[in-house]
């Protein structure tokens, strides 16, 4: 029976000091709805203003780390040539275009295109391929035209350096070759010359 009594004791003296405890934290919330009442509003314009600098300060963080990132790359020095600084901006290269204006050959013999003597001297060459798919080379003297020949397309660019290019090259025989290369195409053409004329 004392047992009981003083299980009973304990409860009731348990459950009395947390109820209390209860009460005392509830009056923490009292002044809830008085809570806001110091504070200050912020206009949208000082708000802004905060996010502008939090923005600047983002932005400053992350060119400082580009730079960092290429320091570490190129060693932090400038270049021996120009425009290749590691803070100058990569400039576009241009598109190709198409060569329409022709390639200048040095013409040392008199040819011969289609049986027509074509007479020494320098010639605008202009490649083109027709609408039946075959290539031919054009060869103008200042605005006037000279001939027109049929040409032989490869994919052998003759070992040249350069996209547009137009040479002469001695063959055996009696006849010359002609290579020429551009945008489009590649193409050789082997012609006949006048013998005495060579030299």
């Amino acid at each position: 029976m004392k047992r009981n009594i003083f299980l009973i004791s304990a409860i009731v003296l348990i459950l009395s000091s947390t109820s209390s405890l209860n009460a005392a934290e509830f009056e923490d919330f009292g002044d809830i709805d008085r809570m806001w009442d110091g504070q200050e509003s912020v206009t949208n314009k000082e708000f802004e203003e905060v996010m502008d600098a939090l923005q600047s300060n983002q932005k400053k963080k992350e060119e400082k780390q580009r730079k960092k990132l290429i320091k570490k790359i190129s060693g932090g020095g400038t270049s021996l040539h120009d425009g290749l600084e590691p803070d100058s901006e990569i400039q576009e290269i241009p598109a190709l275009k198409p060569d329409t204006e022709g390639q200048l050959l040095n013409i040392p013999v008199s040819i011969l295109i289609d049986g027509v003597p074509l007479e020494k001297g320098f010639y605008n060459v202009i490649g083109k391929r027709e609408e039946n798919g075959k290539v031919t080379l054009s060869f103008y003297q200042s605005e006037f035209f000279k001939g027109k020949v049929n040409a032989i397309e490869t994919t052998d660019d003759f070992g040249e350096e350069t996209l547009n290019f137009v040479k002469l090259l001695p063959e055996t025989g009696s006849k010359i070759k002609i290579i020429f290369g551009s945008l489009d195409f590649n193409a050789y053409v082997y012609l006949p010359f006048q013998a005495e004329y060579y030299k």
